[in-house]
């Protein structure tokens, strides 16, 4: 099966982070988990602490979510990546992400190349 970067959009962090603690609670590593904002609203508020995220996303695999996300996006937008191995771990992810009412879902194919 192809390895696959499953991207769930959110409507801001606050939702994205629910999300993404929740996927390494339901036992996805967070070194195959990773969020990021993609439109970028005003100045973050000072309790909101940058964290860094396990998961290193190169620079076209953000582009191709900000592609595939053009629609929606607007201001503060953020986007929760997980990493998955197999069709059954892309649904597993998808089924959380979906529990936070994101804004979309998709599933981009990895080229296959390095984490």
């Amino acid at each position: 099966m192809a390895a696959s970067l499953v991207v769930g959009l959110f409507t801001g962090y606050g939702l994205a982070l629910d999300a993404y603690h929740r996927l390494h609670t339901e036992g996805f590593p967070e070194t195959h988990l990773a969020y990021h904002i993609l439109a970028e609203g005003g100045p973050a508020p000072p309790s909101v602490g940058v964290e860094p995220s396990a998961l290193q996303i190169d620079p076209p695999a953000l582009d191709e979510a900000r592609r595939a996300f053009a629609r929606f996006l607007r201001s503060g937008e953020t986007a929760v990546f997980v990493q998955t191995e197999d069709d059954s771990e892309a649904g597993a992810a998808t089924g959380i992400l979906t529990l936070y009412a994101p804004l979309a879902v998709e599933a981009l194919v990895s080229d296959g190349g390095g984490r």
